[in-house]
């Protein structure tokens, strides 16, 4: 924190990690600005028109980690949150210090395709990190044909005069990136036509990522009513609850009815039509591993919803929460 002369013009410094770990942007506010000014400068020095589908996350001051014996997903997951954008930032990070967030893709479009310049290569550059991280967990063969893009997108056509022994692995392409896996990418390296601009392979990349089920999804742990481990995931189209890797059940967006929550307990109502046309109603619900935890999974199920079922800007984003 700095001060100026006059003690009643406070300005605070933060540092903004992009989706390149190596890259930052050193920022400034007021204790008046609220997070959608940080926001919107981080898009500006990016040069994103699209910034309502970013977003700042960073991590509480208790720093908690916890692990999961689930092995699918990754299985550290950190108390992050996400910058509340109607709300005052150096309120929002008490007893931080350093003050630093990290630049994320929020919500995922369902058409990668309809973010164009910079906004089309956060969305790359996030997916890749969701690849390397674990989170756009897929199997072996999709995971192979997703490292043969970035390899080409990152080194070009293969050539056998440069590209020779073990060359992809010095990149880092998935979390669990085996031998067999780096063969297989190469494989599929040498088989790409040459001559593709980098873009090609980048558009390709995004085609294939919003195809998974995993696709836009951040894991929250959760149990069912029987006590069974599981991820919940929400995204686009709705929730999800992942067992093992695999999606189990998906509900839709147009399903669902009401979210709220009670204590630990996260539940959805839900409304919908079954084979015989009968309307039905039904109510689940996921016990979370705390009742902060809780309110984080239905503040994000809230926001995902509203954000893609009504037209929202930044300026809007008050209305989410209550």
């Amino acid at each position: 924190m700095f001060r100026s002369k006059n003690e009643g013009n406070i300005v605070y410094k933060c540092t903004v990690r992009l989706l390149e770990d190596s890259e930052v942007l050193e920022c400034e506010f007021q204790p008046n600005h609220k997070g959608c000014f940080l926001l919107e400068y981080v898009c500006e020095q990016l040069d994103i028109a699209e910034k309502d589908y970013f977003g700042l996350r960073y991590v509480d001051s208790t720093k908690q980690r916890f692990s999961l014996k689930l092995i699918k997903f990754n299985s550290i997951l950190c108390s992050q949150h996400w910058l509340d954008l109607a709300k005052s930032i150096i309120k929002q990070m008490k007893d931080v210090d350093p003050i630093l967030f990290s630049f994320r893709v929020k919500f995922y479009p369902a058409d990668p395709f309809r973010l164009a310049g910079n906004g089309r290569l956060m969305l790359y550059q996030q997916l890749k990190r969701d690849l390397r991280h674990g989170r756009l967990y897929c199997s072996t063969g999709e995971a192979a044909a997703l490292g043969a893009l970035i390899v080409q997108e990152e080194l070009g056509d293969f050539d056998p005069e440069i590209h020779t022994g073990e060359y992809v692995s010095s990149l880092r392409l998935a979390l669990r990136q085996t031998d067999a896996l780096e063969k297989k990418v190469i494989e599929l390296h040498k088989k790409r036509e040459p001559g593709q601009e980098p873009s090609v392979a980048m558009d390709e990349f995004m085609g294939i990522a919003r195809g998974l089920e995993t696709y836009g999804v951040d894991p929250h742990p959760v149990k069912d009513h029987r006590g069974t481990q599981l991820y919940l995931g929400i995204n686009y189209s709705g929730i999800s609850t992942f067992v093992s890797g695999k999606r189990a059940q998906h509900f839709r967006w147009p399903e669902v009815h009401k979210l709220n929550y009670e204590g630990k307990m996260f539940i959805a109502h839900l409304s919908y039509t079954d084979a015989s046309r009968e309307p039905k109603k039904h109510t689940i619900g996921f016990k979370c591993p705390t009742g902060a935890a809780c309110r984080y999974v239905w503040r994000c199920a809230i926001e995902q919803m509203l954000f893609f079922t009504f037209i929202m800007d930044c300026r809007f984003v008050v209305l989410i929460y209550v």
